[in-house]
């Protein structure tokens, strides 16, 4: 048993390597960029947090994904399964009101304890944003059409944004008394037990006009037209009404940035954590089985920290997306330098010499290290996909020489480095 654990990764995490490792900072760059264009900066939260801080934001079905343990002075320690919370965290206790409106991005690793699938691990890198202070459908309009412009600008071709809101929901069940009976129904939507849901509707205390609203919940999805259509079943539910108008004022500036062909609306919409409040965001690809991103308002749980603060935002799994690019024929060149450096035995100061100023030049370099001969480094470059080699040694001056070769064409010259560096190598 310890041979194997020496050897292996726990289940649920994995070694990223070579091409993949290239192309996840390749995507993790591009959306830092993106995020930064829009006027968001990077933040970075502990990995461990205290178990009571995460409990004040994570649902009852994330508190059962928790890896929590007991450190050495007995406190209770997580691994953070998301990073909303500790943001909020950060927000209440090293903001003030007078940073408002705080526009923050990050990405890190979180961990739930959940079987583990395809796209799906214990361990997994989450890229968010939150938009701290704002409220209103602007800022609301604001993180939809982020989300939107984020995945454009990482190359999903095939992509949609589902809108919904809690408040929906939650206005068909106002006022009916019974304990339990709206946190069962949501949890029968999180799991998409339509069987169980209308069992709970249909058994539940509920007048018949509420009941069909209730029943015809799970297919409440379309375009637009389906908010008028939802104002009809919504009749005598002031907060469900009151939901339909934000989505409404949502979905007019989404259409007013010309990005109204990747929404959609589905008022059946419901989140595994506590703190939503407002609008609700989730993110699907064709390729995948499961959602892109997921977010939206939450203007209870900055509160919690000891400041109240308006917020919104979302996140997505950066395992998740490159399996829907990758899905999508997305397979970006991995980079590989401009030349092969050898020298002989006896020349290696002047390898290391010529290395030093094409790098300082602009030009990639790779040294072959147990490269003496030009066939070496022919085998070498061809292996590593590099297409040019270059000898170095010095002249009977002194100077530093290098004789190059393009290895495609055939072409060679020789040259002083310092020539060959200005030229770029550009001479083949």
């Amino acid at each position: 048993m310890l041979k194997y654990t020496k050897v292996q990764t726990p289940r649920g995490a994995k070694d990223i390597l070579p091409p993949d490792g290239y192309k996840r900072s390749l995507l993790e760059a591009t959306a830092a960029r993106r995020l930064e264009e829009w006027g968001y900066s990077r933040i970075y939260t502990p990995s461990l947090e205290f178990f009571d801080a995460l409990a004040q934001g994570d649902g009852p079905q994330i508190n059962d994904q928790l890896y929590r343990f007991v450190d050495r002075d007995g406190t209770t320690l997580a691994l953070r399964p998301e990073m909303t919370t500790p943001v909020a965290r950060v927000a209440a206790t090293r903001f003030s009101d007078e940073d408002s409106p705080l526009r923050l991005y990050y990405a890190g690793s979180v961990f739930r304890y959940t079987e583990p699938q395809l796209g799906n691990s214990r361990e997994f890198t989450q890229i968010g944003v939150e938009l701290l202070g704002g409220r209103g459908p602007s800022a609301d309009a604001e993180i939809v059409t982020l989300a939107i412009s984020l995945f454009e600008a990482l190359g999903l071709d095939r992509f949609q944004v589902d809108l919904g809101h809690i408040g929906f929901i939650e206005g068909l069940t106002q006022g009916i008394d019974e304990p339990g009976f709206a946190a069962e129904l949501k949890k029968a939507l999180l799991d998409r037990d339509y069987v169980r849901y209308e069992s709970i509707v249909s058994g539940g205390p509920v007048g018949a006009g509420a009941k069909a609203a209730l029943l015809g919940l799970p297919v409440m999805r379309g375009g637009a037209e389906l908010l008028a259509e939802a104002r009809k079943v919504a009749e005598g539910a002031p907060a469900a009404l009151a939901a339909l108008d934000e989505l409404s004022e949502v979905y007019a500036l989404v259409k007013a940035y010309g990005l109204a062909d990747r929404v959609a609306i589905d008022l059946g919409m419901i989140k595994g954590l506590d703190y939503y409040t407002g609008l609700l965001i989730e993110g699907y690809a064709p390729e995948l089985g499961s959602s892109l991103c997921t977010g939206g308002r939450y203007d209870g749980l900055v509160g919690k920290f000891g400041r109240d603060c308006p917020a919104i935002g979302f996140a997505f799994g950066v395992e998740r997306v490159m399996l829907a690019l990758e899905r999508q024929g997305w397979n970006p060149p991995v980079p590989v330098p401009s030349v092969v450096f050898w020298s002989e035995q006896g020349e290696r100061e002047a390898l290391f010499g010529a290395a030093a100023m094409a790098r300082a030049g602009g030009i990639s370099v790779e040294i072959g290290l147990e490269c003496e001969t030009r066939e070496d480094a022919a085998r070498y470059a061809k292996r590593r996909g590099i297409r040019r080699i270059a000898r170095a040694r010095r002249d009977g001056a002194g100077g530093l020489v290098l004789d190059a070769e393009d290895l495609e064409s055939g072409k060679a010259r020789s040259a002083s480095a310092d020539e060959l560096v200005r030229a770029g190598f550009a001479w083949a």
